[in-house]
């Protein structure tokens, strides 16, 4: 987090405030806001302890997200800027030279007499911008269902309906009345089967852990199955993982469940972030060897890159979130080259089929969407004839 500050600033303070036409004491007051704004994170951690569990009110948190994000987008928006004004430059330059045998290089990096407007414009685009996914990603999830064929599948499981939640992050932003109504919208489904991917809280503060509680009202026929994502463990992960026992979620560690009536087995990995707390680490063969052969297997993993080893070792099916579906079309792409290859949607990979959902909620530290809507998985497994 902290590079990418000094990165945020440095470009902010030489590009957009040093070539403004303006009073020095405003461009440092211009530098020291952009400072503040550059380091959210930091500035979070000091007022509110760890920045992914920040126990400070929603509505700073949000303040704070539209100011980092629209920074984010404002170097976008004076990338293009720059490109499209130099381009011009350099076309005038060549008609010049063209005309008269004379190529002016200094007049290629002259500040533009219209810098302040363009900055301003850019300004002005990357808080709309900025606006306009914050109110996407605080959207009520929509449904996204999915038709799963396979010839594994038994004629006793087709049909059956799996609904899929991942990344809640409960906090002062998603709180115990949207997480109320995301379970109210999950059993309007009438799923068989309820499946949660990990990253459900950030933080474990009472309110937190009162919001969670209503995860015990889901509702399916064979039962609510989940696995722990990476936030669990930057917050509390023995307190979560009691609580769940106590409120009557099951997890699945590295483990298991054959519903035998269906010849399905629901597998579940922990997260490699247990590495830092000493947790128990992800073992996806030991996860799958305790599931009957037979069986069609689905693999419950919150990160998509372990999919190529779930497919080796036997999964059929896996179900990720972790990526948020990148957030932002086009920066999906980056997050993507993070996570195996995968940001959104729906992958072959070997035999297996990688189901990897946009999320269901949004982590306050950066809550956009644009192109990338939060969801709710609904699968629908189909037997195929051999």
């Amino acid at each position: 987090m902290n590079s990418i500050a000094v990165i945020l600033f440095v470009f902010l303070l030489w590009r957009a405030i040093w070539p403004l036409d303006c009073k020095l004491w405003l461009k440092i007051l211009a530098g020291l806001t952009v400072l503040v704004i550059s380091f959210k994170f930091k500035v979070i951690k000091i007022l509110g302890g760890n920045y992914f569990a920040p126990d400070l009110p929603g509505w700073f948190l949000l303040l704070a997200a539209a100011a980092y994000i629209t920074a984010f987008l404002f170097i976008f928006f004076l990338i293009i800027a720059d490109t499209f004004l130099w381009g011009m430059k350099l076309g005038k330059n060549f008609r010049t030279w063209r005309e008269n045998g004379k190529f002016d290089w200094k007049k290629l990096f002259e500040k533009h007499k219209a810098v302040n407007k363009v900055h301003a414009w850019g300004l002005l685009g990357a808080f709309l911008l900025a606006i306009a996914g914050i109110y996407c990603g605080l959207a009520t999830p929509r449904i996204r269902k999915i038709e799963f064929v396979s010839p594994k599948i038994s004629p006793a499981a087709s049909g059956i309906k799996i609904a899929v939640l991942s990344d809640l992050h409960v906090d002062n932003l998603n709180d115990r009345e949207r997480i109320r109504k995301i379970v109210n919208q999950t059993n309007a489904l009438k799923a068989d089967i309820v499946c949660m991917l990990g990253d459900f809280s950030d933080g474990v503060q009472k309110q937190h852990l009162e919001a969670l509680s209503e995860l015990a009202k889901l509702r399916s026929k064979y039962g609510v199955f989940s696995v722990p994502g990476n936030h669990e463990y930057y917050c509390g992960y023995k307190i979560l993982m009691d609580h769940f026992k106590k409120i009557g979620l099951p997890i699945l560690y590295n483990e298991s469940v054959y519903l035998e009536k269906l010849n399905l087995s629901i597998c579940g990995i922990t997260d490699r972030q247990a590495r830092k707390t000493g947790d128990l680490l992800p073992d996806i063969p030991k996860a799958l060897a305790s599931a009957p052969k037979e069986s069609f297997k689905i693999m419950l993993a919150h990160r998509p890159k372990t999919a190529h080893q779930s497919a080796k070792y036997g999964a059929d099916i896996q179900f990720s979130g972790h990526t948020h579906g990148g957030m932002v079309w086009g920066f999906d792409r980056l997050v993507a080259s993070g996570n195996g290859g995968f940001a959104w949607g729906t992958h072959n990979v070997g035999k297996m089929t990688l189901i990897l959902s946009n999320g269901t909620c949004m982590w306050s530290g950066f809550p956009v969407r644009l192109g990338h809507p939060a969801e709710i998985l609904l699968v629908t497994l189909k037997a195929r004839d051999k």
